[in-house]
């Protein structure tokens, strides 16, 4: 028998990671939410992955547009975390913003420590997620920063001597 979904979330949230915005668009609309469901998958090619919740506007878009970019965070970017996280409504995401559209189309926040662009190579069963896997069209490094870490519930900086300022 699976462990229960509570234990599941309890467990992982042990588990550090670094705090993404994904970006997508299908025709003339865009979307994006904070995500830490992100990892690389192979060099060679080179693939990513990111896990998108079934019953999301961002699912819908991301299977009909077929593309998305990663968007990297800096440790003072916790607003902009908080804004993709759906603190405010889903039509203002991008409003004020400064980006670009990507290779693919792809919105890349401008201010982003590091962005991946990316084709959609398929698409899997996830459970409540569709495990997207990316095909890497673009990169880039946008900027010199420290990564914006996320660890139980809570935003995290690494320890200093670590790449990181003061925790």
């Amino acid at each position: 028998m699976p462990v229960p979904a509570e234990q599941l979330r309890q467990v992982m949230r042990r588990w550090a990671s670094t705090v993404t915005v994904v970006t997508m668009r299908a025709d003339d609309q865009i979307h994006g939410l904070t995500a830490t469901a992100f990892t690389s998958v192979s060099m060679n090619p080179p693939l990513v992955l990111v896990c998108i919740q079934n019953d999301s506007r961002s699912e819908a878009l991301l299977r009909k547009g077929r593309c998305f970019a990663v968007n990297f965070l800096t440790e003072d970017q916790v607003a902009l975390s908080e804004r993709f996280a759906g603190r405010i409504p889903a039509q203002d995401r991008f409003e004020g913003l400064a980006y670009r559209a990507a290779v693919t189309g792809a919105p890349i926040l401008e201010n982003a420590l590091a962005y991946l662009d990316c084709t959609v190579a398929g698409a899997y069963w996830g459970g409540d997620h569709t495990i997207y896997l990316g095909l890497v069209e673009d990169a880039g490094i946008l900027r010199e920063g420290v990564p914006l870490l996320y660890f139980q519930g809570t935003y995290r900086r690494l320890a200093p001597g670590n790449g990181g300022g003061p925790s």
